[in-house]
């Protein structure tokens, strides 16, 4: 019959090939941390068109993602649904993550897709450093019956610190009473600063300007050990 009709149909395919690109300007968090927040500056960007979807960490204990997965990339959403070509935020580990960290160094990965599916992933952005574990006090020493004169005595009372930060400082208080009550004689003051070791055992003395405050009779020493992220431990009358 010579009928014929035609149908025209136009559409655009949209392609993306490119993989995301992620950049670290951040270096390694050499601060030992007892508590979450802080934010790191590992930013996302994606030119291939289709914009980014997510942004994601994982952390491992061992760099490379090798040794024990603390938290899995599916675990470590930064932000998702983005629709941007850029993600440029600082951002922090998650309280649920953070906590799931041991005590040391742990190493943190980064991985961004865009919304064709492409993922990239950059390794070992940064670390960081857990120390939840106070010092201890270990009191070797029994009460000094002897009567003094003079600072010269030495006594039996270590220090230590398993967390991973180190001894910062360690300090004595001297009062009248046991358990920290009397008269105050001396408040905590440094025994020794700056210590930056995981073991203080050498015996030591109250020093001559404590000892020099010290009322005739019988007197209470109490130590304190602080560590480098801030932990504290207090024993009373070592001797």
């Amino acid at each position: 019959a010579g009928n014929y009709s035609a149908y025209a149909s136009t559409f655009a395919v949209f392609v993306d090939t490119a993989l995301p690109v992620i950049t670290d300007p951040q270096a390694g968090d050499d601060a030992w941390r007892k508590s979450s927040g802080t934010v790191y500056n590992v930013d996302f960007t994606d030119s291939g068109g289709s914009k980014l979807q997510s942004v994601r960490y994982a952390v491992y204990s061992s760099t490379g993602r090798t040794g024990t997965e603390l938290a899995a990339f599916a675990a470590g959403l930064i932000a998702g649904s983005i629709g941007s070509d850029s993600y440029t935020a600082d951002w922090a580990l998650s309280q649920g993550n953070w906590d799931l960290l041991p005590n040391g160094t742990n190493y943190v990965s980064a991985q961004a897709a865009d919304a064709a599916g492409n993922t990239a992933t950059l390794d070992d952005v940064f670390y960081l450093r857990k120390d939840l574990t106070a010092p201890s006090v270990t009191d070797n020493q029994a009460g000094d019956d002897a009567w003094r004169k003079d600072a010269s005595a030495a006594y039996n009372v270590d220090f230590a610190d398993t967390g991973g930060s180190l001894i910062d400082r360690i300090q004595v208080k001297v009062t009248t009473g046991p358990s920290q009550t009397g008269t105050l004689i001396s408040d905590w003051t440094d025994l020794a600063a700056g210590v930056n070791s995981a073991a203080y055992v050498t015996d030591w003395s109250v020093g001559a300007s404590t000892f020099s405050l010290m009322q005739s009779g019988t007197n209470y020493v109490s130590v304190r050990v602080v560590d480098y992220v801030g932990s504290t431990t207090a024993l009373s009358d070592v001797f």
